[in-house]
């Protein structure tokens, strides 16, 4: 092998690693942008589910149905 060839050799190697080392921190950081996201909507889950338990509780309640009763009546 002579110098000129080793030479390429080196720099298509160091090339190399370089793109498959970029190729693999995006890789990482697109999942931990996944994860955040993920967790962000878990949570907005959560809150959805408290304010339907909520609401379930309004409709349920007798006082409302008396309301509605009344409300009815006034119309």
């Amino acid at each position: 092998m002579n110098p000129f060839e080793f030479v390429l050799t080196v720099i298509a190697l160091s090339f190399g690693y370089k793109l498959i080392a970029a190729w693999m921190r995006s890789r990482e950081q697109s999942r931990s942008s996944d994860e955040s996201a993920n967790a962000g909507l878990v949570q907005r889950l959560e809150q959805l589910e408290e304010r339907v338990q909520v609401l379930e509780r309004i409709v349920t309640d007798d006082r409302f149905e008396l309301k509605q009763q009344f409300k009815d009546l006034a119309r």
